[in-house]
């Protein structure tokens, strides 16, 4: 562990160079397009050592195993997040959500097990920034941010989804909804009676070119961003009036 977070932290340029000119980062850049082409963490080494001309066994000078290399990965990916501060909390998660979208397998990777990385560390320091104007406490603190990671997650879940389920329906030439809904409408037709508050949500409508799953994905994430926000907000101003 305590090699992996070495490499984690050490700046970049100062990392080992072989005299064939392999370096650490491209393995990662060559194994993270791997893995944003087969949309999972399962990169195999062999993969990574034909496309870098080299043999899996020589990139075990570089990384002990997968595990090590996941962590750079995720890590890495994180450097695109970008230091520039959020104006809200918001336009964080939203921020994240591109992130997700761009590195599906990024999901992936448990919360469970903190990588602990720079990049990752300073994404983390951007959302806390857009906290501090709102005064919340540590324990208010720590239940936003951790809302702040897992609702764009669910958000990207729902989108990788919701395009790859887009993309089966157009090879058999229909959206991939209409079969489904039908289906039901012929299976339970008193469907509405019984649910009648599910069936008055109803569905989004498309917009902008948007798959309308995308698209609600989107706007459900941003509503309840706001919520959480709100919520945590006036609840400190109810203990503050008491």
């Amino acid at each position: 562990m305590s090699r992996t977070m070495s490499m984690l932290w050490t700046p970049p340029g100062e990392e080992h160079t072989s005299q064939t000119g392999l370096t650490l980062a491209a393995i990662i850049d060559t194994a993270t397009a791997i893995a944003d082409e087969r949309g999972d963490t399962a990169v195999p080494l062999r993969a990574i050592g034909k496309r870098l001309g080299c043999s899996a066994m020589a990139l075990y000078t570089y990384v002990d195993g997968k595990d090590e290399l996941l962590d750079l990965m995720y890590d890495r990916a994180h450097r695109e997040f970008g230091t520039a501060a959020p104006v809200s909390v918001i336009e964080w998660t939203e921020r994240l959500l591109e992130l997700y979208l761009a590195h599906p397998w990024l999901l992936d990777i448990a919360p469970a097990r903190p990588v602990l990385g720079p990049h990752q560390q300073q994404a983390f320091e951007l959302l806390l920034g857009t906290l501090v104007p709102y005064g919340f406490d540590r324990r208010d603190v720590v239940a936003i941010a951790s809302s702040a990671y897992s609702l764009p997650a669910a958000a990207a879940r729902t989108i990788v989804d919701a395009r790859r389920a887009g993309s089966a329906a157009e090879d058999d030439g229909e959206p991939s909804w209409n079969p489904r809904l039908e289906a039901l409408a012929a299976a339970a037709p008193d469907f509405a009676e019984r649910f009648p508050l599910a069936t008055g949500l109803g569905h989004a409508a498309p917009g902008g070119g948007v798959p309308s799953m995308e698209q609600a994905a989107r706007e459900n994430l941003r509503r309840s961003v706001e919520l959480l926000v709100a919520g945590a907000s006036d609840r400190g101003d109810s203990a503050d009036a008491g």
